[in-house]
């Protein structure tokens, strides 16, 4: 008997295949609408949509304290800049910009409190 849980069979395509498959391909969705369309776990679809970014088919930003959302590069373009990019820093643009505007916004907090 199969044990209960994920699918396993779920791949990097699938995954792009939900995004092309809607009204509006570049309308950006969460791991969690990924995993809920696909019948997996939420870690399933994350694991996925990284192999994406990192190959430098979906791009994401962080919203909020612990959210991420994932879409499709609007550009060839887009996608080979951001495939530059993260085999240049083995990460993906998206996380590099979100770290960095992390960074900016934390030392800006710290000047506002020195200035205080």
């Amino acid at each position: 008997m199969a044990k209960p849980g994920p699918s396993p069979t779920v791949t990097p395509e699938d995954v792009l295949e939900e995004f092309r498959s809607r009204n509006d391909p570049n309308e950006p969705l969460t791991a969690p609408e990924i995993a809920d369309r696909l019948g997996c776990s939420r870690t399933t679809a994350l694991k996925r949509l990284r192999e994406l970014a990192e190959r430098g088919d979906v791009a994401s930003k962080k919203v909020g304290g612990r959210s991420r959302v994932w879409w499709l590069p609007s550009t060839e373009s887009d996608r080979d800049l951001l495939k530059g990019y993260g085999s240049w820093t083995g990460t993906s643009l998206g996380e590099a910009v979100d770290e960095t505007r992390e960074q900016l916004d934390e030392n800006l907090r710290e000047d506002e409190r020195v200035l205080s």
